[in-house]
């Protein structure tokens, strides 16, 4: 079996592989937005959300739908 590689589309994949990495590279280490002030983990039953500058955290048990206020609301700085 004989397997030949187109060279011009081979040379546009690679230079839309070298922007996106570029792009994406430049995002992320902007510093643009909060930086990850705050973090989500969560299973099928439960969710956390701590905020990693002051300590807060929000749970919320959702199989008995226990939520502690503010869990829902917006996080302010």
């Amino acid at each position: 079996m004989k397997i030949t590689i187109d060279l011009r589309s081979a040379l546009v994949g690679l230079i839309a592989g070298v922007v996106l990495m570029f792009t994406l590279g430049a995002s992320i280490g902007s510093g643009v937005g909060t930086g990850g002030q705050y973090q989500v983990a969560g299973t099928a039953t439960h969710a956390v959300i701590i905020n990693t500058q002051t300590g807060q955290a929000w749970t919320a048990l959702l199989s008995s739908q226990s939520v502690d206020a503010g869990f829902s609301g917006p996080k302010h700085r």
